[in-house]
C-alpha cells in the first residue's frame, strides 16, 4: 500500500464503525463516516481526488446519542441512533436523501425507542430493499441487560413510512419468552469440565474456571450481511452467541440454518460476519474489548460454509503480533472490523482480497485466492499520533482500491492504494 493523505475529521470527533461511499454522476465521490460519540453525527468527505481528501459536511447530534453505523445504498443513507438512556428518543435509524451527495437531507426515521431499549446499534442496506438491524424494541425486555439487540428486518421501500416486517432473537433471550434461557458461556464450559458453576459467576464479564477464561459479552446481534449474490441468506454476528447463518427467503420469518459456537475456549466476541462470494467460504471477526488485548484468544477467522447448518472455523487471517510478545502503547491490540463488500455503492466487491482493522495492530490485507492459506500482503501501521499507537477501529475500501482506515482515538481517516 501507499499512503496517499491523513484527514483530520474535525475537533472531538471520534471514529465509530460506518464509512460508505457513492460515486457521483458529476464524478464526484462522497465518503460518510459515522461517529463513535455525540456532538459529531457523520461527516460528509470530498475524496474525489484521494491525495487531497476535503471535508465538506460535518453533523451534530445530542448529548446522549451515539450514531456508531451508516449504510448506503443508492441515494439512501440510513444512520444509526443508539441512544445511553434505556426507552428514550432518538433511539432507531435516521434515514438520509443523497441526490446531493454532499448534502444528505433528512427523509424520515424509524423509532425503536421505547422499554428498555438503546435504540439501534448497526443497520445494513440490502439490495431487496429492506434494511437489516441490530437494534431493541420497546417490547422486548430481555433477562440479561447485555442481550439488548436482535435482528429486526425493515421495509425501507419508502423511508419516511419504514416498517418492520420481520425478527430474529434467540429463543428464550427475552423475559416475555416462555423457552428456557440459552446456557451462557461459563454454563457451557462448566458442564464441558463436569464442575458446578460458581456463585455469582453468570452475570460476570470474565470467569476463570479449570485453566480457562470465560468471557461473556452478551447475546446481541453485531451486525448483519446480506448479499445479492445470496439474497436469501443473512449472516450474523451474535458476539457471544457465536455466529448464525439464516435463512430469509421469508423475510417475516428469519429462521436459523447453521450456527457456530465457539466460546469458551475462545473468547468469541463475534463483531463481523462476511460470506465470500467467489468463494464457499465467509470471514468472521472477534472484536476485542479490553486493552492490551487481556481478552485473547480472539480472532478474524475464516469459516467453512460449503454445508450452511454446519459451519466451521477452518483457518484464520494472521496478525501482526510483536516477535516478543510485548504490546506497545495504550489501548487494544486485536481483530475489530471487516470490510464488508457492500451493495448499492462505490466499494470494492472482490472477496479474493480481504481487509481488516485491527486497533493497535494496523491495518491488514489479505489474498484470499485459497481462502484456507490467507497470506498477508499489505500492513499499515500508523506513528505515534500523540498518545500512543493508533487505534484502527474501521476500513473500507472502494472500488478504485483507495483504502480508507479511520482511527477512534485520534479522529484521523488514513487514505491508502493498493500498490502492486
Amino acid at each position: 500500500m501507499r499512503h496517499l493523505a491523513t484527514a483530520d475529521l474535525g475537533p472531538g470527533f471520534t471514529c465509530g464503525e460506518g464509512m460508505a461511499c457513492v460515486a457521483a454522476r458529476s464524478g464526484e465521490r462522497a465518503l460518510y463516516i459515522a461517529a463513535e460519540h455525540a456532538p459529531a453525527d457523520f461527516v460528509v468527505l470530498d475524496v474525489s481526488d484521494p491525495r487531497s481528501p476535503r471535508l465538506r459536511a460535518s453533523r451534530q447530534i445530542p448529548t446522549g446519542v451515539r450514531s456508531n453505523n451508516l449504510a448506503v445504498f443508492g441515494d439512501l443513507l440510513a444512520v444509526t441512533r443508539q441512544v445511553a438512556e434505556p426507552g428514550s428518543r432518538p433511539g432507531g435509524v435516521e434515514f438520509f436523501d443523497l441526490s446531493d451527495p454532499f448534502d444528505p437531507r433528512p427523509v424520515g426515521a424509524f423509532d425503536a425507542s421505547g422499554g428498555v431499549s438503546l435504540g439501534v446499534h448497526f443497520v445494513w442496506l440490502a439490495a431487496d430493499g429492506h434494511a437489516y438491524l441490530a437494534s431493541g424494541a420497546a417490547d422486548v425486555t430481555p433477562r440479561d441487560k447485555r442481550d439488548r439487540f436482535f435482528l429486526r428486518v425493515l421495509d425501507v421501500s419508502s423511508p419516511a413510512a419504514a416498517r418492520e416486517v420481520g425478527r430474529f432473537i434467540l429463543p428464550g433471550v427475552a423475559s416475555q419468552d416462555d423457552a428456557a434461557p440459552p446456557p451462557r458461556p461459563v454454563e457451557r464450559l462448566a458442564a464441558a469440565l463436569g464442575v458446578e458453576v460458581p456463585d455469582g459467576a453468570l452475570g460476570q464479564r470474565r470467569v476463570e474456571l479449570g485453566g480457562v477464561t470465560s468471557w461473556d459479552f452478551g447475546f446481541r446481534v453485531h451486525n448483519v450481511t446480506v448479499q445479492p449474490e445470496d439474497p436469501g441468506r443473512a449472516y450474523l454476528a451474535y458476539t457471544s452467541a457465536g455466529a448464525y447463518i439464516l435463512d430469509i427467503s421469508d423475510r417475516s420469518r428469519p429462521t436459523p440454518v447453521g450456527h457456530l459456537e465457539y466460546g469458551p475456549p475462545f473468547s468469541c466476541s463475534a463483531h463481523t460476519f462476511v460470506p465470500l462470494h467467489t468463494s464457499a467460504f465467509a470471514l468472521l471477526s472477534d472484536e476485542t474489548l479490553e486493552d492490551q488485548a487481556a481478552d485473547q484468544p480472539m480472532g478474524a477467522w475464516v469459516v467453512d460454509t460449503r454445508v450452511a447448518a454446519l459451519p466451521t472455523i477452518a483457518g484464520s487471517l494472521p496478525l501482526a503480533w510483536p516477535t516478543d510478545g510485548q504490546l506497545r502503547g495504550k489501548g487494544r491490540f486485536g481483530p475489530h472490523n471487516l470490510h464488508e463488500y457492500p451493495p448499492g455503492q462505490a466499494a470494492w466487491r472482490d472477496t479474493r482480497l480481504a481487509f481488516g482493522a485491527f486497533f493497535g495492530l494496523g491495518l491488514g490485507v489479505y489474498d484470499l485466492t485459497r481462502p484456507l492459506q490467507p497470506r498477508e500482503v499489505g500492513r499499515f501501521v500508523p506513528g505515534d499520533l500523540g498518545g500512543g499507537s493508533g487505534q484502527l477501529n474501521d476500513v473500507y475500501v472502494d472500488d478504485r482500491g483507495i483504502i480508507y482506515a479511520a482511527d477512534r482515538r485520534a479522529g484521523l481517516c488514513f487514505v491508502l492504494e493498493l500498490a502492486g
